[in-house]
């Protein structure tokens, strides 16, 4: 009896012990905090099926392009919300989604997270659901703060990954910004933004300890001198908000199409010869460390040889977070 009972606690302390250590190993630093989170504005209710990553509205709700707008209104859908959505017997999710299309009068939102990943049973057909805005906090975990300035290639598709991969090389930052990504970070990309609409906007951008700035692409059918001198004067905006900050540039990521590509090539070497002497810039060559590969048009391109595939996000983000980790190791230590 008495080893029974001897075995019995054995089993217990070891499966305890497995289970905290699965736990640790398992779980995510930061996190969306599901205990608190409160209602903001009720959207009504909407005719739904569900796909995967996908969300498909009724046609009977016609062109939901309100997000596209960036108007940052909790009284429509927007990018930067976070979604709860009801069924008729009560059952709760929640989610964000990273982009809107249209396409044969049926709207689709796409690049969904759903929070937990708690996601509701894929639906054929469709059926009602209660929609919400919601707040929810996004805690993260870290000293550093960073701020991801740019276009599309900042925050779209893939790159909604973007800090997430930098955080899983260099945990200790914290990604702050007016915009956030499906993964709740904070950041500021905005598709098709070019250098003038950066401008323009650059008020709403907070105070960090180090920004990167990949912007320009959009320029291209502009002229190149004055897309230069939009870029200088985004990086002494910055400056001003933090006169401490470390603003690091990337160069221009490589394309398929010549023209844009020769425009890119041009303005990354009247940049970087301007940055030589500026000690608030850091000029991390994306473009041509990507170049380095023989083969980046299909390991870092995606289908329509302008934006980065997984594997070019990837590569990016660890050439940002190296670059970070260093310069912060050398401040405090």
């Amino acid at each position: 009896m008495a080893k029974s009972l001897i075995f019995i606690i054995s089993m217990l302390i070891f499966n305890i012990g497995f289970a905290q250590n699965s736990t640790k190993k398992n779980e995510t630093k930061d996190y969306f905090n599901t205990r608190n989170i409160k209602t903001i504005h009720k959207l009504g209710s909407y005719q739904i099926k569900i796909n995967k990553s996908k969300i498909y509205f009724n046609k009977i709700h016609g062109n939901i392009s309100s997000p596209l707008k960036y108007s940052n209104l909790y009284t429509e859908f927007d990018f930067n919300n976070t979604y709860e959505i009801k069924d008729s017997l009560s059952n709760t999710y929640y989610f964000k989604f990273g982009w809107v299309s249209f396409k044969e009068n049926e709207t689709m939102f796409s690049n969904i997270n759903w929070i937990d990943d708690n996601r509701p049973k894929e639906i054929d057909g469709f059926s009602d659901f209660e929609f919400s805005v919601v707040n929810i906090d996004y805690i993260q975990f870290g000293n550093i703060s960073l701020c991801t300035i740019g276009d599309s290639q900042t925050w779209w598709s893939n790159a909604q990954n973007l800090r997430k991969f930098i955080n899983q090389s260099y945990p200790n930052l914290i990604f702050i910004g007016s915009n956030t990504d499906v993964f709740g970070y904070g950041h500021e990309g905005e598709g098709g933004n070019s250098t003038y609409q950066l401008i323009k906007r650059i008020n709403r951008i907070p105070k960090a300890d180090y920004y990167t700035l990949l912007i320009g692409t959009n320029d291209w059918k502009n002229d190149i001198e004055t897309t230069f001198i939009n870029i200088v004067e985004v990086t002494e905006s910055l400056t001003k908000i933090n006169s401490n900050a470390k603003i690091l540039y990337l160069t221009p990521i490589p394309t398929e199409n010549e023209e844009r590509d020769s425009f890119n090539t041009n303005l990354k070497d009247k940049l970087v010869f301007n940055f030589k002497e500026n000690k608030n810039v850091v000029v991390i060559d994306l473009g041509n460390e990507m170049r380095k590969n023989d083969n980046w048009k299909s390991d870092y391109l995606s289908y329509d040889g302008l934006h980065q595939s997984i594997q070019g996000v990837q590569f990016m983000s660890k050439l940002i977070a190296m670059k970070i980790k260093t310069i912060s190791n050398n401040v405090y230590d």
